[in-house]
């Protein structure tokens, strides 16, 4: 579903592809979703390629969550800050990054209210996390 979410993110171009760009280009990381965890690399400035593999076993998570925690951002009934705050959510960033991300985060959230295709994606999480 992650990279559902970033085609279609890169098909719509725009403001959030572009902060996309800008803060993942040249970076890896190591997510945790519940039991679920990948390490993404994202090379490539414009023309962004995400590879996706299995985390290794004793990579450092950058990113941790549940996908309840995930799914009440995705519906409007938290917020990243509160889920982060609350530690609901880990993130391992600099502060810089931190900003960025939630900008990405409430840029996504906007243009689900605009594109089908993400609130269709939203809801295939919703059904089969």
């Amino acid at each position: 579903m992650l990279l559902e979410l970033i085609e279609i993110l890169r098909d719509r171009q725009g403001d959030t592809w572009s902060s996309i760009i800008n803060i993942a280009s040249g970076k890896s990381a190591t997510i945790a979703i519940d039991d679920a965890r990948i390490h993404l690399q994202a090379e490539g400035g414009q023309e962004l390629q995400i590879t996706v593999s299995t985390a290794e076993p004793d990579a450092i998570n950058d990113f941790e969550s549940t996908g309840i925690a995930l799914r009440k951002i995705m519906f409007g009934k938290s917020t990243l800050e509160k889920s982060v705050a609350s530690g609901k959510i880990f993130i391992r960033a600099s502060f810089g990054d931190l900003l960025k991300i939630r900008s990405v985060v409430a840029s996504v959230l906007a243009d689900t209210e605009i594109d089908q295709r993400l609130l269709s994606l939203w809801n295939r999480f919703d059904r089969e996390w």
